[in-house]
């Protein structure tokens, strides 16, 4: 037999065992040890590093092992057609191991040069590269971005001997510095993708082999292998559950690496197989079985299969059976599972998709900026490259030095010297475009991010959730959200049900309490004395006998799972709190589950003990609405137990109800209370029946193709004709905030809309209580009716009236922008849908929730917003920012959103004003020579420029600016639509004021240098282009970083300590440059002369004068604009600074700031403008 050269590890037959390995080292030397377990001198040898293959170096001597059956089993690899998968039990020969191939196929597939060939084993990859393709892809990846792409034809274009002016080295290292400061931070996540992916593969996992347990790593099990998984232990494959330590043949798992739920979910060993507990039972057992399962999908809740013995007989595996990979097996001492999906099959990992690109208005008009600065390059470079035609024809028959030799790069004037020297100038003007743009936008959003995560106030203590950004993308796009839409359940509420009301042949229960207790149950339904007593009768009592078969459904209607806590006490496991409320509040009222299996069902009715035999559950779906469990009572009558809806019961309803009078009035009272409804029916079936039926819906569980299509025909066919017993009522409160939380956004002029799977009624009563309507709001409601009917025509005519009412109630209402929409009766599909809309159609939208079914609207909407809840971390991980409770989007739009909205709008500002005023000196210095394109400063400072002198001022200002406190922006959520309404083309008006700014300051910084220095000094000699070209790019230096204090509203130490910091840096920066000028060719032309711009006072002088120049225009403009015309925020900086720290403390309902004091003296208060709306403040006099 061939040894395998990956791991295997056989247990010894004795107590101790022996464990045997084998490893194989980067040498590829095949070389194991036998290590004896028990027997203390290995005893500190971590298994999990043996198992790790990719990380362990440790060289081992050579035995055989024991045990393990030399068949190698590939005739035992697993089938498949278009439609299903045929697999075969794989109980002999060696452990798994990847491929056979030698030493140069397994470094090409380590390479990611090659793919593994062989069978498909459970190895899993969530890294993008490998370490020989990670250089070419991430650059391949960076130059996919239009401006590193520019800046690389620049480069190339800069190597061409005799077309650049400027050498090659000025564009190629800015350009350098920030694709390795991508790459850097790309390779730091892909080595914690490569180290993730190296522990998960080499986890360790029971695999049954030759009659014996032997021990192998996760990424060498294949299809077909039995593993067996101990308590606690992680699945590591999809499993068909084949036999369990449970008497019950159960087990349970917990799915919080799933979607994380904490509540267990019963999982179902196969019975054929269940029955069988060791390797030896399975072989026999195998030897006649075969598995027949769908094709590897990304369907987490659905699961077709069959176990097949040849064509004679058929037994159908459903999701029950399946264990998915990335689950805990709890309470559960052990199972045998068949592995049916490995590695990148599983289904965990097939639904491993990219969540959608989401992309800010800024980012999106940030493009269309470029594009215009790329057509201001081009332009300045035509009409130099014209003037430098016209003046060397005009110039050249009088000055012998300008004539040309007409060969390259001397070209005589003509078209190709006329495109030449457009070329030379699109180089010279290249950092128009400022290089740094992206990379630094990226580090302050990193920033930010960082300082939303430390924001104390954001956190839940209760459920230790600290508010998490999952995207550094969407920072700004927080203060421009125009609609919130948000579920219910567990968003808005707290999640935590309670049991309240029941209505039962007739009788409405739950309103006459008994004296509570001090710490008395949410389910006070309990407590109903009208309850009790008619419980306490005896039976023949025909409301004893009706509430008693109420409360029987209610405990054996359900998939919750009983289990013992520690101390022995019965709790209950549940995926739905609704459903664990019912059990409980049942419990409380002596209905007790003690038990469920495959099988059957066990209840404590009243202190006796009640068995029913369990014949079929009918599991509920967001489409059915509904759930059944069929049982065998035990006098032998066959019951379906029935629970769902109202709609959906009351059209499965027998004709002839005699409760129906009383019931529906309960049901509307219910709703209206804003509590949740479930309708509760029941229906006896004849034997015979049930047998025909029977027959019928295991024909559809086997069925591999329209499996779920076949068994909701199956199942609509039993799920009539059913009797009512009743209706219940589950209450779930309001989470502590959410009124003042959506009272604050509808103040901000955010529009506010309720996605619920709730009735109507429901839907209206939890508004009012939340103060999305207040109880002076109108109404409007569109029903399905309303657009049901087959006349079009008449369905345009209702449509149309509904408008009109529409367009009435917003003319006539007081607050036009608190509209608000409650959407109910919708499906997780219709969230999204919704969503869509609002976000196509609309404006910017926010989709918060916190379950499973909130997923599609949180991806849909362009900023996402998962709660930390009790339905688990699907919404959370497919958010772009969770934390604990909603009363945190207020601070986290209003404080934050718009924070990051005004920094990084100044950001971008700042790049594209910062590079404009450094290169039109540029511009200036080619009229004034000719258009001859020599480049005004040194190779030195245009290489420095963006990357050291110009990005970190304005990082320090987007990271610590502060417009206005917290609290006041919080008191008056009107402050966030100086944000919200901000449009792409008041973008674009700002960028016209930036750039009119940019010139004036790169033409005072060019002209009063040249005026102050290029006459000629006392010794009579002019000073040159290079002293000159420094003074003025200093001056831009100066200018440029102090500019940004000018922006800043409050001071922070940080800041100014970057500013001054890079202002002091340039100068000891020129100072060593100046020290080493003649080691260099690019510093040669800086050689004495920043010595002598230092020392020269009228050097001191024209910067001075430079300073106030280019400040003064803009200074006086800010002070007539906030004396005439004050923006809202500083109205309320101006009171900061006026009023005491006290006076702007939160109090219990948001107000106005009532005053401020304006710059000429005078008091005067600020108000809400009602008749515009809150976006805007009107000034009265007191």
């Amino acid at each position: 037999m061939k040894q395998s050269s990956f791991p295997s590890y056989a247990a010894s037959p004795n107590g101790g065992g022996t464990i045997a390995a084998s490893l194989e080292s980067e040498s590829s030397a095949l070389i194991t040890e036998a290590v004896p377990v028990g027997s203390g001198q290995y005893d500190d040898i971590d298994l999990r590093a043996i198992g790790n293959m990719q990380t362990q170096k440790v060289k081992h001597k050579c035995v055989a092992s024991e045990g393990v059956c030399s068949k190698h089993g590939d005739d035992l690899l697993p089938e498949q057609d278009e439609s299903s998968r045929r697999i075969w039990m794989r109980l002999d020969g060696p452990v798994p191991y990847k491929a056979r191939r030698g030493r140069f196929q397994r470094w090409m597939v380590a390479m990611g040069l090659a793919k593994a060939r062989g069978p498909t084993n459970n190895r899993i990859r969530t890294s993008k590269y490998t370490p020989l393709t990670f250089l070419p892809a991430n650059l391949l990846q960076q130059f996919m971005r239009a401006a590193n792409l520019y800046f690389l034809a620049v480069v190339l274009m800069q190597t061409i001997p005799g077309l650049s002016p400027t050498p090659w080295q000025a564009t190629a290292l800015p350009l350098v510095f920030v694709l390795t400061v991508n790459a850097i931070k790309e390779a730091g996540e892909e080595i914690s993708r490569h180290s993730s992916d190296d522990q998960i593969n080499g986890k360790l996992a029971t695999l049954l082999r030759g009659g014996e347990e032997v021990l192998a790593c996760w990424a060498h099990l294949q299809v077909g292998d039995v593993v067996k998984v101990r308590r606690d232990e992680d699945l590591p494959a999809d499993l068909i559950c084949l036999a369990s330590s449970d008497d019950g043949d159960l087990c349970h798992v917990e799915t919080a690496n799933l979607d994380g739920e904490t509540n267990l979910k019963l999982k179902y060993a196969h019975p054929g197989t269940a029955k069988y507990k060791s390797a030896g039972d399975l072989r026999r057992w195998a030897a006649d079985w075969t598995f027949q399962t769908e094709l590897p999908n990304e369907r987490l809740y659905e699961f077709e299969g069959a176990v097949m013995k040849d064509a004679d007989r058929t037994d159908p595996l459903d999701i029950a059976n399946l264990l998915l990979r990335g689950c805990t097996l709890c309470n559960t001492d052990w199972i045998l599972g068949l592995i049916v999906f490995a590695g990148h099959d599983t289904k965990i990992f097939r639904n491993r998709t990219k969540a959608p690109r989401k992309v800010t208005q800024l980012e999106r008009t940030m493009n269309l900026l470029v594009a215009l600065v790329f057509a201001v390059q081009v332009i300045w470079s035509v009409l130099a490259s014209i003037g430098n035609y016209v003046f060397l024809t005009s110039h050249e028959p009088q000055h012998w030095y300008l004539r040309s030799t007409g060969q390259w790069p001397e070209l005589k004037p003509g078209l190709a010297a006329l495109f030449v020297q457009f070329l030379r100038f699109m180089i010279l003007f290249n950092q128009l475009i400022p290089i740094s743009l992206y990379i630094t936008l990226e580090l302050v959003k990193v920033c930010q991010c960082k300082f939303l995560q430390w924001d104390c106030q954001l956190y839940h203590a209760e459920s230790d959730s600290p508010c998490v950004a999952r995207t550094s993308t969407l920072n700004e796009e927080l203060g421009q959200v125009q609609y919130v839409l948000t579920d219910k359940t567990g968003t808005l509420t707290q999640n935590v049900m309670g049991f309240v009301l029941a209505s039962i042949q007739g009788r409405m229960y739950g309103r006459q309490l008994e004296r509570l207790p001090v710490k008395a149950s949410p389910h006070s339904l309990a407590y109903d004395m009208g309850l009790k007593q008619s419980l306490q009768q005896a039976e023949g009592n025909h409301a004893a006998d009706a509430a008693k078969a109420f409360l029987t459904h209610l405990a054996v209607c359900n998939t919750v799972t009983p289990t013992h806590n520690a101390d022995g006490e019965l709790i209950y496991q549940a995926s739905s709190p609704d459903e664990e409320a019912l059990v409980q509040g049942a419990a409380q009222l002596g209905f007790r589950l003690r038990s469920r299996s495959l099988q059957s069902v066990e209840i404590d009715c009243q202190g006796l003990p009640l068995e029913l035999e369990v014949l079929a559950v009918l599991d509920f779906t967001s489409d059915r609405k509904r759930m059944s469990v069929l049982c065998r009572l035990p006098d032998g009558q066959i019951r379906l137990f029935c629970k769902g809806a109202d709609n959906v019961i009351y059209s499965r309803l027998a004709p002839g109800q005699p409760l129906d009078q009383y019931t529906q009035p309960h049901l509307a009272e219910m709703s209206r209370s804003g509590f949740r409804t479930l309708c509760i029916a029941q229906r006896d079936l004849h034997p015979e029946s049930y047998e025909a039926w029977a027959r019928e819906y295991h024909a559809a569980s086997i069925a591999l193709h329209d499996r779920e299509a076949k068994m909701e025909a199956a199942a609509h066919k039993i799920e009539a004709q059913l009797e009512l017993l009743g209706a219940t009522a589950v209450e779930d409160r309001l989470q502590t905030g959410v009124p003042k939380a959506v009272h604050t956004l509808l103040q901000a002029g955010i529009r506010v809309w309720v996605l619920t799977g709730d009735k109507i009624e429901t839907a209206i009563s939890i508004s009012l209580a939340c103060q999305l309507f207040s109880s002076t709001t109108k109404l409007l409601m569109l029903r399905e009716h309303d657009l049901g009917s087959a006349d079009s025509q008449l369905t345009s005519e209702v449509l149309k009236l509904k408008a009109a009412e529409v367009q009435r109630l917003l003319s006539t209402a007081s607050h036009p922008s608190s509209r608000a929409v409650v959407c109910c009766r919708v499906s997780p599909r219709q969230k999204s849908l919704v969503t869509s809309l609002v976000k196509r159609r609309a404006g910017t939208c926010l989709g918060i929730g916190d379950g499973a079914n909130d997923v599609g609207m949180i991806q849909a909407a362009h900023i996402g917003v998962g709660i930390s809840g009790r339905e688990g971390r699907a919404a959370v991980l497919a958010s772009d920012f969770h934390f604990g409770q909603f009363r945190f989007l207020p601070r986290l739009l209003l404080i934050h959103g718009r924070w990051a909205m005004k920094r990084n709008l100044e950001v971008v500002m700042y790049m594209f004003y910062k590079n404009l005023a450094y290169n039109l000196p540029n511009f200036l210095f080619a009229i004034i020579s000719g258009c001859s394109s020599l480049p005004f400063y040194s190779t030195i400072l245009i290489a420095s420029y963006n990357v050291m002198w110009s990005s970190m001022p304005i990082i320090g200002f987007a990271v610590f600016e502060q417009d206005l406190r917290p609290i006041s922006v919080e008191q008056n959520p009107q402050l966030y639509g100086e944000t919200a309404s901000i449009q792409q083309q008041d973008i674009i008006l700002k960028f016209c004021h930036w750039m009119i700014e940019a010139c004036w300051h790169g033409l005072t910084a060019f002209a009063i240098p040249l005026l102050a220095l290029g006459k000629s000094g006392g010794d009579g000699k002019a000073e040159g282009v290079d002293l000159t070209g420094l003074a003025t790019f200093t001056c831009i230096i100066l200018i440029v970083n102090l500019k940004v204090l000018t922006r800043a509203s409050s001071i922070h130490s940080c800041h100014c300590l970057l500013v001054f910091g890079t202002i002091l840096g340039f100068f000891y920066f020129l100072r060593i440059v100046s020290a080493r000028a003649d080691r260099a060719e690019h510093t040669a032309n800086l050689i004495g002369v920043v010595g002598r711009m230092l020392m020269m006072p009228r050097f001191w002088l024209s910067a001075a004068v430079v300073l106030c120049v280019a400040f003064f225009p803009s200074s006086v403009a800010t002070v007539f604009r906030n004396h005439l015309q004050p923006p809202d925020h500083q109205l309320f900086k101006e009171l900061e600074l006026t009023l005491p720290p006290f006076a702007l403390l939160p109090t219990s309902e948001p107000a106005l700031v009532p005053m401020v004091s304006l710059p000429n003296g005078k008091v005067q208060m600020v108000s809400s403008d009602q008749e515009h709306g809150p976006e805007r403040f009107q000034m009265v006099s007191e």
